[in-house]
């Protein structure tokens, strides 16, 4: 075979060669693309908050007498039959979850009037009698720590204390003699006297209350919540009439039946995450 015959023959080898191994090459796999870098977990905003609102009955107990001793008037009887009315109320406040079983809120609540009342006698209420009364509200700003203890069929009992400031006020204030015999206090005559006004004024205490409660799940953040509270309330004041002297009570509390709703926003908002946007890149 002389030279010119060969290289026809080399090139098509080579031909043949180069088409082998295209053949070759669109026979193997394609591989993926590189996965995309990782992206930080959501973290959910405002995750734990809830709002508060209920409704108050507040059934007072028998405060006690505070009356200062008077050493130009040694003989001032103390108050007796202390009675305070009941009263209804409203309030609200913000509370953040802190783990599933463990909460905190801060609350305001305010007590609508109530009348209040004591006598006094130096006679034992033999020749007359002193009536002091008037008018009370109540007011409280609490922060309070609750334990929830599990939840069934919906409902969740839980209890809880708090503690913060009481601040009480008095008006339509005013005290007033009745004499069961003729002149009883120096003025002929039996009946009553003329009442004699004293101011109001309101008065800050410390305050601290127990709670014992059960919520039920409404769904979409909602929670129907019913509880029991004992609340101590501190002292309550009148102003100082025109003889120089006030009502004084101290030792004030309520027992409490709150009803009211709860919206718990975990869960409820979106979701964005760290570092990224929530429409994507």
């Amino acid at each position: 075979m002389t030279a010119y015959q060969v290289r026809p023959v080399l090139a098509a080898l080579l031909l043949s060669a180069g088409l082998g191994q295209a053949q070759a090459a669109d026979l193997l796999p394609t591989l993926p693309p590189p996965p995309p870098p990782p992206v930080a977990p959501p973290v959910e905003i405002g995750s734990g908050w809830y709002l508060r609102g209920d409704f108050t009955q507040a059934h007072y107990g028998r405060p006690h007498d505070d009356t200062r001793p008077d050493p130009k008037d040694p003989g001032t009887p103390p108050l007796v039959g202390l009675r305070v009315g009941d009263a209804g109320g409203y309030g609200g406040g913000i509370g953040y979850r802190i783990n599933p079983w463990l909460r905190i809120d801060a609350t305001i609540d305010q007590r609508t009037d109530s009348r209040f009342r004591a006598f006094s006698s130096r006679s034992n209420f033999v020749t007359g009698a002193n009536v002091e009364t008037g008018r009370l509200d109540a007011l409280t700003a609490l922060v309070n720590v609750y334990a929830d203890l599990g939840t069934w069929w919906g409902f969740t009992p839980y209890i809880g204390a708090g503690v913060g400031v009481a601040d009480t006020g008095t008006h339509r204030n005013f005290t007033q003699t009745a004499c069961f015999i003729d002149a009883c206090d120096g003025t002929p005559g039996k009946g009553l006297r003329e009442p004699v006004r004293r101011p109001g004024r309101a008065v800050a205490s410390l305050a601290w209350a127990l709670t014992g409660g059960v919520s039920y799940s409404l769904g979409n953040g909602l929670s129907l919540d019913a509880a029991y509270r004992y609340v101590d309330l501190g002292k309550v004041r009148t102003g100082i009439d025109s003889y120089g002297y006030g009502t004084r009570l101290k030792d004030l509390t309520a027992s409490e039946f709150r009803i009211g709703l709860r919206y718990d926003f975990a869960g409820l908002s979106p979701t964005i995450p760290v570092g990224g946007s929530p429409y994507g890149n």
